[in-house]
């Protein structure tokens, strides 16, 4: 899939459009980011309902630029009790930011790589991560 930084940035009531594809979701995110530039790592919770529809009330957590599997342990843990409360078949959607416009490296494949082992072996269903940064957002 190609970057979408070149495209327009889709209206942000598309933003819980249904989501079909890794395509769509990186829509959903382009919408719910807007105009791109961030000033600090930051991962981006969400979650994906059994209509596959993007919720947008979001969540922020600072994010060093490794991942610290501590933590992302702890992150999962709590987001397999707060799934707990949601419609089964309910997903969580991820999204990396960061300052700067180099494609996707080691240390953005690495935390993807962190995550999706750990909500794996937590029981946790996510959707492709994507990474946004200054130029475009982009699945890893």
């Amino acid at each position: 899939m190609a970057c979408m930084s070149t495209l327009p940035i889709p209206p942000l009531e598309t933003a819980t459009d249904p989501i079909h594809s890794p395509a769509d979701l990186g829509e959903r995110w382009r919408a719910l980011m807007g105009p791109l530039g961030f000033g600090e790592r930051l991962l981006w919770l969400g979650f994906v309902g059994a209509d596959r529809r993007l919720h947008t009330m979001l969540t922020q957590v600072p994010i060093d630029r490794d991942p610290d599997r501590g933590v992302v342990l702890d992150l999962l843990a709590a987001l397999s009790e707060l799934l707990a409360g949601f419609e089964p078949s309910t997903t969580v959607a991820m999204l990396l930011t960061r300052p700067g416009r180099d494609r996707p490296g080691a240390a953005d494949r690495r935390w993807a790589q962190v995550l999706t082992e750990t909500a794996r072996r937590a029981g946790v269903a996510i959707e492709p991560i994507f990474l946004a940064n200054d130029r475009a957002v982009e699945p890893l």
